[in-house]
Formats: C-alpha cells, structure tokens, sequence
C-alpha cells in the first residue's frame, strides 16, 4: 500500500508541473520506476479544399466538384494533439519485469466515438496496456489497448518503438498500415536477433460499400448499446495478427499474417427473411522493412499489406468488402504500401519524403457489388450542390515532403521543436455505367510547433 501511494503522489505532482525544472519526470519511487512523456503543440493547417476537419485530414472523403466545400480553402490553428504519457515500471525479481503504460492526447469527439481504427472513445486515450517481461525465457506479454501488430516495429516485436511516419497529420499518411485498439499479445524472442508474435486483436467491419441486388439484404451491424456510442460490426472472433521479425546489422526486417473473420445475417429485404448466417475468415500477408541506407545520415521504411478484407488496416479506411448476388458481405481484395526516406542532416534536422499508395479491387456483377460500373450516374460529381455524388474509390495516392527541426535542446530543460510539411493526395475512382470516373485531389500544409518538456 505504501509504494501504491507513493506513485500516486508522484503522478499527482507531475501532471500539475507544466514546466519541470529537473529530471524528476524520470526517476525512482520506493522501487517503482516513473518516467513522463508528451508534448505541448501549437499547430495549423491549410487545405486548398475545405474539409471542415482538425488536424486529421479523413483522406478519404476529399471533396468532389459537386460540394460546397470544394472551392473555399480551409486554415485552421489547434492545440487538440497535444500529448501526455505515464510509463510505471517495476523489476519484481531478476528476471521479470512489469510495466504499465498511459498515453493520451485531445482529439476525442464524444458524438463521433468508435472502435473503427483508433478505438477513440472519450476521453481520447491513445495507449494504454500492461506489459509482463520474463527476461530468462525470452517472453513478453501485452494487455490492453496498443499499436496493432500490424505496423511497423523498428526494434524487434516491442512497445513503443513502432515506426509511425514522420508527419504532423495526425491521420499520417496514406499507406500506412495500423490500429490502436484492444489486443491481447505475446512475444517470443531468441537473443534479441529473432523474434516471434501472435496477437488477438478487437474486430470491426468498417465501410461495406457497394449496391445490394434488388430482393436481398445484409445486417452486419448493430445500434449501440451500454457504453458504445456509435454502430458496432456483428464480430464474435477477434483479428489475429502473427509477425516474426529479425533484427540484423543492415536493418529490421519483418512479415505478417492477418486473419479477419467477418459475420452477417442476409438474405431478403425484410428482417424476418434474413435467417441465413455468414461467418467467413479471410487472410492477408504483410511486410516491412527499416534500412539505415547510411548509418546515423539516411534511413528507410518499407511496409505493406496485400489481402482479403484488409482495408480497415489502411489510414483511409476504404472499402472492407462489398455484397454478393444472394446479399453476403464479399470481402474486397486490397493493397496499401508505405515508403519514407529520412536524411539526418544533421544532430537537430531531419528532412523527410513519404509516398504511399491505398487501393481496392472491384467485386461486382449485374445490379450488386463494389466498382465496375454498379454506380448508376458519377457526372453529377461534376454538378455544384448535387448529393448524389458517391462514387466507389479505387484508390489513393500521397506525396508527402517535410522537416523537424530542434530549435532549442537542452538536457533536463527539454526540446523545442519545428516542424513544416506539404502534402499532395489524389483520389481516384470506378467509372459508372457511362464510363465516367472522377478523381480530386487535395494539397495540404501544415506547420508543428512542440515542446517536449521531459
């Protein structure tokens, strides 16, 4: 009781210390070690199409031609990715070590709360999960809400050292594979060269799109009930992730299995006749890769994902899957792929170019599916004020160029940080019956000012 309550002093006195004046944020407490983390952020953004949007830019739904938001840009200044962690650590024997983690920021919005991607229910909590390290057998155990196995480690398979793209978008960009959600992992790792996990994750069928043939219907959702605020996916199995990774001299090199399992009731139009039950699993394969090109000067990440169902993965969050002829859910092949090349200039600079691709395959026949001329009309997307716009993305494509800079630097005092970056994201989609395929686009700038005070 005396070391619970010594920590929960220490917490209390951090989290009302704006401005901390010694290395009290990193430190040992009665056996418990403490250590702060976070960020103060001043940031703006500008997009040359209005997307009445935060910081995070939802690359999915750029305006066409048709809306009002095409023609006015849009500036905006925010403080809402401001960030605050709390990682506790104790050593309960030589060997074994727990660990539990808090990270937060601000951009929860109460009425929009899901468990699509972000499992971001207010207050808007990032991370937050214990850990279990037994050191003399090479385990590690995970519970709770986390980066999904699925993106990119830079360390083996360990928390906290995901590699998240370098940009201020706090939607980052497009192509990069990931999830923060509830998920129950455990980890294998042999001399810290080869490593091995299988983690079960919180399922949601997210952006079934596409037309259901004349007599059919498909329930995959339900209203929210207890707690939830928003549909929830009718999903009795969690996602399963295994990844094995290997970390070597010329860089961390990883591959991945992805199983989904997607339910529904389907069948007529009326909710008596949906008495047929699907349950299906599908499967999708991902790598990646962290190169330094030039040690401590130029670095390299590589990541993708190929698969069945495997779009919810993707940061634009394009179609999951479509309807068949009889009105079962159809899980839509998809891609998403990442590169980000990263020039250290020097000890405070970091310059970096990101391009990423995200794009869905078309599942259709006559009257039903996703693409393919199943859309009846896209020409009103060319008609101002129209709301009939709705055309069936094909895919996505991003060019992203920016910097960090330290301005300020010093130990035990923190760091002041710079940031700028310009982006250029094109939409593209499936033409309708009459061969018509719209595209937009979107060219974004954003600047980052940050103070890391621990």
């Amino acid at each position: 009781m005396k070391s619970v309550m010594a920590v929960t002093a220490a917490f209390l006195s951090l989290a009302f210390v704006s401005m901390p004046t010694s290395g009290f944020a990193d430190t040992d407490i009665d056996g418990f070690h403490v250590q702060m983390g976070g960020f103060l952020a001043s940031e703006t953004v500008y997009r040359d199409h209005n997307m009445a949007s935060d910081i995070d830019t939802p690359f999915a739904k750029i305006p066409f031609e048709n809306s009002m938001g095409y023609a006015p840009s849009e500036f905006r200044g925010s403080a809402r990715q401001s960030r605050f962690s709390l990682l506790v650590q104790r050593d309960f024997d030589s060997s074994t070590r727990i660990s539990g983690y808090y990270e937060l920021d601000f951009l929860g919005a109460a009425t929009t709360s899901n468990s699509n991607q972000s499992n971001s229910y207010t207050p808007r909590t990032r991370n937050v999960y214990l850990t279990v390290d037994w050191q003399d057998l090479g385990l590690h155990l995970l519970a709770g809400q986390n980066w999904s196995l699925v993106t990119l480690n830079g360390d083996g398979i360990t928390p906290r050292q995901e590699i998240i793209p370098a940009t201020i978008d706090a939607q980052y960009a497009v192509g990069f594979d990931w999830a923060r959600q509830w998920q129950l992992r455990l980890v294998k790792e042999w001399n810290k060269k080869y490593w091995a996990g299988i983690s079960f994750e919180e399922p949601q069928t997210v952006n079934v799109s596409g037309q259901l043939a004349s007599g059919t219907g498909n329930t995959y959702y339900l209203s929210p009930g207890g707690l939830m605020s928003s549909n929830m996916s009718i999903n009795t199995m969690p996602d399963v992730v295994a990844k094995f990774a290997w970390e070597s001299s010329i860089g961390h090199y990883e591959i991945y299995n992805l199983a989904r399992n997607f339910e529904s009731e389907y069948g007529g139009t009326s909710t008596a006749a949906q008495t047929n039950h699907q349950n299906i699993w599908t499967d999708s394969v991902g790598a990646g890769a962290t190169i330094p090109v030039i040690k401590k000067v130029l670095d390299l990440s590589l990541s993708g994902l190929i698969g069945r169902g495997s779009s919810r993965y993707g940061t634009s969050q394009l179609a999951d899957a479509t309807y068949d002829a009889d009105g079962q859910l159809n899980p839509l092949n998809a891609s998403q792929y990442l590169a980000q090349l990263t020039w250290h200039k020097n000890k405070n600079l970091d310059i970096y170019a990101i391009y990423g691709q995200e794009s869905v395959n078309s599942s259709a026949g006559a009257g039903y599916g996703y693409g393919s001329g199943v859309v009846a009309n896209n020409s009103v997307c060319y008609d101002l004020g129209s709301a009939a716009c709705n055309p069936e993305i094909k895919n996505i494509n991003q060019i992203n160029i920016g910097f960090w800079d330290s301005l300020y630097k010093k130990n035990k005092m923190g760091v002041l940080k710079l940031g700028a970056q310009y982006s250029h994201t094109v939409l593209n989609t499936y033409a309708d019956a009459n061969g018509v395929a719209p595209s937009t686009s979107e060219d974004i700038v954003m600047t980052s000012l940050r103070y890391f005070p621990f």
